[in-house]
């Protein structure tokens, strides 16, 4: 296992939680496409020449099986034997992700060719159909060919589609949409809401609407993996690849209790001395395999400190303040400097730093856990003797940490 442990996934599913303050946008799909461009440059300099030729074999024989879904938008809206539609299903849709590669030559190399490819593989994966925008042709610094790039938004919502020009096969596709309730299946909406109320919510349950997104050759997992969420006033339940996940949704503070809150107050506190303690949300998200509470403080939504615990001991699991983090800067060379400053900073004064934290916060001696060895600018991690448990510390350009959290080793 390598030396920078992963952290669990459940980790960042409990810390969104059921009420994103952000939605998937065309920032968000900036975004991706940046990461992209940025991880094949750093990628093609560390490659060697062997492992440069078997990833182009590999995305080759991975991209061979994607280009046309089989069957039409209504795998994706869902039908029942008479035809007539039901509505969008995170599980049909999954479930539908099937692709055939092209007949040799078959494709249509042109402008228009990629376009209209795009365009159907938009409709059958979201079953919704935006505006053309653009198409850009790039090359790929790794694979040593040219793609082309074609993109369809509406509002917040876009659909990106990758292609290998010389073969027209897809590459990757990134995809997001919004469903309104008329637009859901109720069968869908129906086996939600009883993984909701298993998960502890006795509440009533309002739908506002489903979030939906989509991607393809953008990691190392095979085929097109979607995340699902389908909202309400009260909670949001939660789909990966069209299985449920989680379901979280808000507690009142007495529901929560007094100590809960107590702990919350008392871990933020010890984290920074100045800032809001008003408790904006509580949060509790259910999994089959744990169980989380999320302290919200701020005056707004957009709240910046929070606190997470295991519902059922009060343990506390994460803490962390965004307001005590400085951005860095967008220019390159600045933030080089930025990232040599963090990875210089005096290593002793942030252990310390980190060791009155983590053992108040946690019943911890940190001093007995081993420091590993750091590449991240900005984070210092600690594993226990055990190895079980490790400890990551994010600190900013002044030295202040400004979040702190304990994570089992996956």
């Amino acid at each position: 296992m390598e030396e920078h442990e992963q952290k669990p996934q459940w980790y960042d599913l409990a810390r969104k939680g059921p009420f994103p303050r952000t939605k998937f946008s065309e920032a968000n799909a900036d975004n991706i496409v940046r990461q992209l461009q940025e991880g094949l440059t750093a990628r093609s300099r560390e490659m060697t020449a062997v492992r440069r030729r078997r990833a182009f074999r590999a995305r080759m024989l991975s991209a061979a099986v994607v280009l046309l879904l089989l069957g039409a938008g209504v795998l994706y809206l869902g039908s029942d034997f008479s035809g007539r539609n039901r509505g969008f299903n995170p599980s049909v849709a999954a479930s539908a992700v099937m692709y055939d590669s092209p007949e040799e030559g078959a494709a249509d190399l042109t402008d228009a060719g990629f376009k209209q490819t795009a365009e159907r593989l938009m409709q059958e994966q979201l079953g919704k159909k935006y505006p053309y925008i653009s198409l850009k042709r790039l090359e790929n610094p790794i694979e040593g060919v040219e793609e082309a790039e074609v993109l369809f938004q509406e509002g917040d919502h876009s659909a990106r589609v990758w292609f290998n020009t010389e073969t027209g096969e897809v590459i990757r596709t990134v995809m997001d949409a919004f469903y309104s309730v008329k637009e859901i299946d109720p069968a869908f909406i129906e086996e939600a809401t009883k993984n909701l109320q298993g998960a502890g919510y006795k509440g009533k349950f309002t739908v506002t609407g489903l979030r939906h997104s989509a991607h393809y050759g953008t990691n190392d997992e095979p085929g097109i993996q979607t995340n699902d969420g389908l909202m309400g006033e009260e909670a949001t339940i939660d789909y990966v690849n069209g299985l449920y996940k989680l379901s979280t949704y808000k507690m009142s503070e007495n529901e929560a209790g007094a100590e809960v809150r107590e702990a919350g107050l008392k871990a933020i506190k010890l984290l920074r001395d100045q800032g809001t303690d008003h408790l904006y949300s509580i949060e509790r998200t259910v999994a089959p395999e744990w169980d989380m509470l999320v302290l919200t403080y701020g005056e707004d939504e957009y709240a910046a400190a929070s606190v997470m615990m295991d519902y059922a001991t009060q343990e506390i699991l994460q803490v962390s303040d965004l307001a005590l983090y400085i951005e860095k800067s967008y220019d390159s060379k600045i933030r080089g400097e930025q990232d040599a400053n963090l990875l210089n900073m005096d290593e002793s004064k942030l252990q310390i730093s980190a060791a009155a934290l983590a053992d108040k916060l946690f019943g911890i001696r940190l001093k007995d856990y081993r420091v590993v060895d750091q590449t991240a600018p900005g984070l210092l991690t600690f594993k226990s003797p055990d190895g079980d448990l490790v400890v990551n510390a994010s600190f900013n350009l002044k030295g202040e940490i400004y979040s702190i959290e304990q994570t089992p080793v996956p």
